[in-house]
């Protein structure tokens, strides 16, 4: 196997970043611009929209642990485009429903899309492709959520204020597809399709799929680490997508405007680009151990400053902080699976850590809703989602005493 000057991974990489831009990065972190036009125009509560969002993360659920057998069925190019066609079509579809009943029929069908071309097959792609840098790359490839929803937030907000939340919905589907379009062309599923190996990698290049050394799943899962890591990952994302979605809601409820709660999302975003940038990369310098403290930290601390800060400078760095709390999921969740569990079956594994990952935005967001149906504001479920935090770095941080897999096996 030849190693070019040029590593092709790095392009997969970038081409990685593009469809996350277009995919979850509208998909998913632009719904919350749509939450007050749709509910005024079908009538609904807020918690009944929030379902719609929690059946795009119930879909993900469901599949995601079943890619790593995909994959062994249907040739992963393949599934990964027909993923992603499929998505955009329904995605297409939500601008044509008349009742939230087909919201929700379409958001399972979003979500099965999804899991086929989202952040779970870009991972395993990387994965595959870097054996040194591995933190660095997937962390590059999922900056582009956060790119996403900081370019479409507001491009959104002024479609459909515009033309109409119909309107946004079709022409956030073109971008989507144009985005999906570069990776869909360039897609090679392992290094050895272009005549390679991983980033560097030194051993022999094997016969399987696998370059790496681990677990298999069904070893993993019977495993304590396992299901604490699965605690952990749920706790992250549920107190950073319980109120992700509703953060346009929740800013123009206090007293911004529109434009301006837009904005802050955008910021966000900024902040979310950046956690999934600087900690993908910094995981590779510090450790999975230290880097996950850091950044759970910092989004604990954007929480607590998004609750009791009405000041618009700290209300701009809780919001930045945020960003980092939103992006902690999904730079952490592959790098604990990795240092618990290694690289042999990481598919498979990560997969099946990612139903909790899932859980999270599935069971948080209507939860949240509920919280302001019955209160009329979002400070219960902000005091709610930082419990949920702590205790889930309490737990990362006890867990995270084991040893990693590779030091274990020597």
């Amino acid at each position: 196997m030849k190693q070019n000057k040029f590593f092709y991974g790095w392009l997969l990489c970038l081409t990685g970043t593009l469809m996350l831009v277009g995919g979850s990065g509208i998909v998913v972190n632009c719904a919350g611009q749509f939450l007050v036009p749709v509910t005024e125009a079908l009538q609904v509560s807020r918690s009944q929209f929030s379902l719609y969002t929690s059946m795009v993360s119930v879909a993900s659920m469901v599949f995601c642990p079943l890619i790593g057998k995909v994959y062994e069925k249907i040739p992963p190019r393949l599934a990964t485009i027909g993923g992603g066609l499929f998505m955009a079509a329904c995605w297409t579809g939500l601008s044509f429903a008349t009742d939230i009943r087909q919201f929700y029929v379409l958001g399972f069908l979003i979500g099965t899309g999804s899991s086929l071309c989202g952040m779970v097959s870009v991972n395993i792609l990387m994965n595959n492709w870097f054996h040194s840098k591995k933190g660095t790359a997937m962390g590059i490839a999922l900056t582009g959520t956060g790119i996403g929803s900081m370019v479409f937030n507001p491009v959104a907000q002024a479609f459909i204020e515009r033309f109409g939340y119909q309107s946004a919905y079709r022409f956030l589907t073109v971008c989507m597809l144009l985005c999906m379009l570069p990776l869909f062309l360039l897609y090679r599923y392992t290094p050895s399709e272009k005549g390679l190996v991983p980033l560097g990698y030194t051993g022999q290049a094997p016969r399987g799929r696998s370059y790496g050394d681990g677990m298999l799943r069904r070893e993993a899962m019977a495993t304590p680490a396992f299901w604490a890591s699965c605690f952990v990952v749920f706790g992250l994302s549920a107190s950073s997508m319980g109120l992700f979605n509703h953060m346009q809601a929740h800013f123009q409820d206090i007293g911004y405007a529109s434009e301006t709660a837009a904005l802050f999302l955008s910021i966000l975003s900024l902040g979310m680009t950046f956690g999934k940038l600087f900690f993908g990369w910094l995981n590779d310098r510090i450790g999975t151990k230290r880097n996950f403290l850091l950044m759970s930290l910092l989004a604990l601390a954007g929480i607590l400053l998004l609750l009791t800060s009405r000041n618009l400078p700290l209300t701009v760095l809780g919001v930045l902080l945020f960003g980092i709390g939103v992006a902690s999921p999904f730079v952490l969740t592959p790098q604990l699976t990795i240092y618990f569990f290694g690289t042999r079956d990481f598919a498979n594994i990560y997969g099946s850590i990612n139903v909790f990952q899932f859980l999270g935005p599935a069971v948080a967001p209507p939860v949240t809703g509920l919280i302001y149906d019955r209160f009329g504001s979002y400070t219960v479920a902000f005091l709610l989602y930082a419990l949920l935090l702590g205790a889930a770095i309490v737990v990362g941080g006890l867990l995270l005493r084991k040893k990693s897999y590779q030091q274990a096996a020597v």
